[in-house]
């Protein structure tokens, strides 16, 4: 098995980004748009990551850090691209430049937890979550307000 090309997102990428998500069964919801993406990739470059292969982009992963602690969100691999390790290699670079991120600009360790949102009637997520050693908080409730 090759390396997957693992690289930030640049604003050009956005369509194929929303694309990605919808053909990944990662459904775009109605603050997921190019707009957005744009605004998220030019506040922080190193934010959303893709994995490509040739032009295609084959994978994403959003890694947002807010200067304390680390969130994943958007993990999507195309499903011909799945059960390769592209998801484990995207989220090993989310991590990966968390703990750098957070390291320059607090000056020590990085991001000291990572949190992130899975549907938890996605079995195969919540099971690909397990496997790289992310453990539910059944302590907490995700709330949300559209604006």
């Amino acid at each position: 098995m090759s390396t997957p090309a693992i690289r930030s997102a640049k604003p050009e990428d956005a369509l194929s980004i929303l694309e990605l998500w919808q053909l990944a069964g990662s459904f775009p919801t109605r603050t997921d748009n190019e707009e957005s993406i744009r605004s998220l990739i030019a506040h922080d470059p190193e934010a959303v990551l893709v994995a490509e292969e040739g032009a295609k982009l084959t994978g994403s992963l959003v890694a947002a850090f807010d200067g304390w602690r680390g969130t994943l969100f958007r993990l999507a691999v195309l499903p011909a691209y799945r059960r390769r390790g592209l998801g484990q290699a995207l989220v090993a670079e989310g991590e990966r430049r968390l703990r750098e991120r957070g390291a320059a600009r607090i000056r020590e360790r990085g991001a000291a937890r990572i949190n992130l949102y899975a549907i938890k009637a996605e079995t195969s997520a919540i099971g690909f979550w397990n496997a790289v050693d992310y453990e539910p908080d059944d302590r907490c409730q995700r709330f949300v307000k559209n604006l």
